[in-house]
């Protein structure tokens, strides 16, 4: 299969430098019994954005992000939602950043979905305590994410792609970790499979893990090394209690 080259020299670039691995799977799709969503389509976990042009990782002219966590586009509706993936993720132990006032640049990303390079949908960051949680992440670093949802008319699976890291402090102008690629999305599955709860609602979550990038550090922004794994959870609202 030949896939196509996006247009811009930017994403070309990268493409060139990060490579990929030989898998040309265009759909991951694990064993299990199918269910047909809410609008009648049938559920996959996600397009392979590379079968539509995309990329796996975000674009930004000083080196790329991973995005090395996928929530599946099995999970419960409900979860994938535009609401409903800020309370998962907020599960999770994220929140809105710092007073709501977001510092840095935006990144944008191809999910091969159509719609061509686009902006995150949101970026929060780990919130050690209520409310001014995420203000003392600003200070002393810890994850953070960015969120990128796979829903245009070309390739739509509902899945949320998703830039995971943990950064350094303030005082080093919040570079990535050492390993904070790997890290990040570790650490977040490992909180999604102990089972996490937002409000009153309770999550329950399955990982399995796919190769979706060459590993290595060439192209990625700080320098910083990644496995090439990426994460691929499937979340379920175990408990309402509404």
């Amino acid at each position: 299969m030949k896939l196509s080259i996006g247009l811009l020299t930017l994403s070309a670039s990268l493409a060139s430098v990060i490579g990929y691995p030989s898998s040309q799977h265009v759909l991951f799709v694990p064993s299990g019994t199918n269910a047909t969503d809410l609008d009648g389509r049938e559920p996959v976990d996600f397009h392979d954005p590379r079968a539509g042009g995309g990329r796996q990782f975000t674009q930004t002219p000083w080196g790329a992000e991973p995005l090395n966590v996928i929530i599946s586009g099995r999970s419960d509706p409900r979860i994938l939602s535009d609401v409903g993936i800020v309370s998962y993720i907020g599960s999770l132990g994220f929140e809105a950043e710092c007073l709501n006032q977001h510092f840095g640049d935006r990144q944008l990303a191809d999910l091969g979905d159509g719609r061509g390079l686009r902006e995150e949908r949101f970026e929060v960051r780990q919130a050690y305590v209520k409310v001014i949680g995420t203000c003392i992440e600003s200070v002393v670093g810890g994850s953070h994410l960015r969120a990128y949802r796979q829903d245009g008319p070309l390739a739509r699976s509902d899945a949320w792609f998703l830039a995971v890291s943990v950064e350094r402090s303030a005082r080093h102008n919040h570079a990535i970790r050492a390993d904070g690629y790997n890290l990040g999305r570790d650490q977040l599955v490992r909180s999604a499979l102990h089972g996490t709860r937002w409000k009153h609602l309770a999550y329950s979550s399955t990982a399995e893990f796919v190769e979706l990038l060459r590993p290595g550090s060439h192209g990625f922004a700080h320098g910083i090394a990644q496995d090439g794994r990426v994460a691929v959870l499937t979340a379920h609202i175990s408990d309402d209690l509404a």
